[in-house]
């Protein structure tokens, strides 16, 4: 561990114990459901998570895609939402063969009660083993409209391996993806610039394959006008936040209220009486798996402190 991270280690574990539940959106089925339908109420659609990572039991494998489907099978119309799903909570851990069928059971049920599944990205070791096993279903014609890849913009091969597995013509989630998991040096790109030029530019290109493309962000108002310029009506993209529960706003809920709202939409003559799409990103964890909150929690916390952070030095002038 850097020395970096030794320091910043027991600030965000007291971070994770104080406010790491705030991100997680219920300790089973029905209650993750209920936070769901809360928000469909107040206008947002919903992914569901299952939180955990790197298993390496195929028994724990199985029960994860148990409880996926379950979730799936207890939706209604007041909850209905996407599922997503980490590779390597889904077999990848062990082998790509194992996520391709684990993977197949969720996409195949979702197909038949019209739930879309997300493939969420992990640590850049993992992306190419992703991305076979993605596009291994997903040009099944009966599959391809119920299922969605989640990339980062900030890897430098990303484009390289987007062009290998024809993912351009696929549904897609687009995220910054920097600062979430270590990556060694040379293997992203370190200036922000540069991964706002890459996000920007799979936005375009992935629309200009006849798709809407997800775009995620937690609360960087920079990338939300960008892609509003780049597609400028709600018909043309969706955009998605992690669900938080905290007292403040500064994590996402203000700007997801206002995207809503539509304010900008309604604007002068002919304003759109309609707001932007907002999806809300809800983990969540059930009895048998009840701890894998904290190393959820743990990199939330990080995040708060990096946004404190970046929020004091724009306040101060220091940007």
């Amino acid at each position: 561990m850097s020395v970096s991270k030794c320091f910043w280690r027991p600030i965000d574990l007291v971070g994770c114990h104080l406010l790491g539940k705030r991100f997680v959106g219920g300790f089973s089925i029905p209650e993750v459901l209920r936070t769901g339908e809360a928000l469909k109420n107040l206008g947002y659609r919903v992914s569901y998570n299952l939180l955990g990572e790197h298993i390496g039991d195929r028994d724990v494998v199985s029960r994860t895609t148990e409880t996926i489907l379950r979730l799936m099978g207890a939706m209604s119309s007041e909850n209905r939402g996407n599922v997503a799903i980490k590779p390597t909570q889904c077999g990848l851990e062990i082998s790509p063969d194992l996520l391709y069928e684990e993977a197949k059971k969720v996409v195949r049920y979702g197909r038949e009660i019209g739930i879309e599944t997300e493939f969420d990205a992990e640590h850049s070791r993992y992306m190419e083993d992703t991305f076979r096993v993605f596009h291994e279903l997903a040009s099944k014609f009966h599959y391809a409209g119920f299922m969605r890849q989640c990339v980062q913009a900030h890897l430098k091969s990303l484009p390289m391996l987007m062009d290998k597995y024809n993912l351009w013509k696929m549904n897609l989630r687009i995220v910054e993806g920097s600062q979430v998991y270590p990556e060694l040096s040379g293997v992203i790109l370190e200036d922000k610039e540069q991964i706002l030029e890459q996000y920007c530019y799979i936005i375009r290109r992935n629309h200009a394959e006849g798709k809407t493309p997800y775009v995620a962000t937690v609360r960087d108002r920079r990338k939300v006008n960008a892609a509003k310029k780049i597609l400028p009506s709600p018909f043309m993209l969706e955009f998605q936040m992690l669900y938080n529960d905290l007292p403040f706003g500064l994590f996402g809920r203000e700007l997801g209220e206002e995207l809503i709202e539509g304010r900008d939409l309604r604007e002068g003559p002919g304003g759109l009486d309609t707001g932007w799409p907002v999806r809300i990103y809800i983990p969540f964890v059930v009895p048998w798996c009840k701890d894998a909150w904290k190393e959820y929690g743990l990199r939330r916390s990080a995040m708060m402190r990096r946004l404190m952070w970046e929020e004091i030095k724009y306040r101060g002038g220091g940007k």
